[in-house]
């Protein structure tokens, strides 16, 4: 049997190995219950944040159209009287009033978060502040990474935690008992080990140590008895047959691995048992090789690494891609309070009405918030 067939033994019987220990890992597809639906509803902030995000459009053109009525009005002031511009800011007034806090208040969020991340290159005016302490940022996110999400220790507890070490010393040792209980196992096994005794009695290399070997042996034999004293000074006679003998049971030896085979897989049997008789044993060693390995392995340095590679974009993206919901509503919450802001402006008789509401918020608040 060729080299490359006792390679496709391992790989099959280690894919076999793999796929029961993926099998043992598998998680169950649970159906998932109402309350646990029920559960996972959406808090009522992000609710309400989704539908006053809706005014993020509403916001930004409404800024547009008071820009552009604005510079109207100033053209309209040449060419109209004072009566008509009196008359026509009757009815504008109210309307830039209340409209325009809010979307000052829109377009100063708006600014400001752009001027966060923009211009994303280095110039004489203004450069995006992420992108200004860009060596800072990955440094303290490396850090704080390193710290706080992949120390070791932390791995090392949530593993003892989460009973992973456990689940995983008892799927090994059911994954390797499918495949040393499995039938075609045993008859490759004795193949494969027939092919590797042959091969290695046929190296001339084995030869010549075992050759060696033997002749140490007839060499230095010594008797005390007077059979031993008989055979020592007789060794140049039986020397040669006693090495012949050898070499014919190590000729053998290969043919007769099938008598060997139930031994070897007696033994190997036992070792999932093992396995789990000594599971604390091996969860203990494996925590401590893992914490070890982890331990040796610079973290920050590699998140610093990868973070550098990235493009001005690419470092904005990871930044915003999960909060960009949140940012639109910054936006549209300028706006919003904005427009409060003008409304309590243009009509006095409602800041009572809106101090009153913010008490009632505070007072809803204290009442339903979780304590510690």
């Amino acid at each position: 049997m060729p080299f490359s067939t006792e390679k496709m033994f391992l790989r099959k019987w280690l894919m076999k190995f793999k796929t029961n220990l993926q099998h043992q890992f598998s998680p169950a597809v649970a159906l998932e219950k109402p309350e646990e639906k029920e559960a996972e509803k959406r808090p009522l902030s992000l609710r309400i944040a989704m539908v006053l995000n809706l005014l993020n459009y509403p916001l930004f053109w409404g800024g547009i159209l008071l820009l552009c009525w604005l510079v109207l009005e100033f053209i309209l002031e040449t060419f109209f009287s004072p009566a008509f511009l009196t008359s026509m800011r009757r009815y504008s007034s109210p309307v830039v009033a209340v409209l325009g806090p809010a979307v000052v208040g829109y377009w100063t969020n708006w600014l400001a978060i752009k001027m966060l991340f923009h211009p994303r290159r280095k110039n004489a005016v203004w450069w995006g502040l992420i992108h200004a302490r860009r060596e800072d940022l990955i440094t303290s996110l490396a850090a704080g990474i390193k710290s706080s999400l992949i120390s070791p220790e932390i791995i090392r507890n949530y593993l003892e935690e989460q009973g992973v070490l456990t689940k995983l010393s008892a799927g090994v040792a059911q994954a390797l008992d499918g495949v040393l209980k499995d039938p075609a196992f045993r008859g490759e096994l004795e193949v494969v080990m027939a092919s590797l005794l042959r091969r290695l009695l046929e190296e001339p290399r084995t030869r010549e140590q075992v050759d060696q070997y033997l002749e140490s042996v007839i060499t230095d034999w010594s008797g005390v008895s007077l059979g031993g004293k008989v055979l020592e000074w007789t060794k140049q006679l039986w020397g040669a047959a006693f090495r012949k003998k050898v070499w014919a049971f190590l000729a053998e030896l290969p043919e007769r691995v099938e008598g060997l085979t139930p031994r070897i897989m007696a033994s190997l049997e036992t070792i999932p048992a093992k396995l789990e008789g000594e599971a604390k044993t091996v969860e203990a060693l494996t925590a401590e090789l893992i914490a070890d390995g982890l331990g040796r392995i610079d973290f920050q340095r590699v998140i610093r690494g990868q973070l550098a590679k990235m493009d001005a974009d690419a470092l904005e993206r990871l930044l915003t891609a999960n909060i960009c919901e949140e940012l639109v509503f910054i936006q549209a919450s300028g706006g919003i309070f904005g427009f409060l802001v003008g409304l309590a402006i243009l009509y006095p008789f409602l800041r009572p009405l809106f101090l009153l509401m913010g008490f009632a918020l505070w007072g809803l608040y204290r009442l339903t918030v979780e304590k510690k």
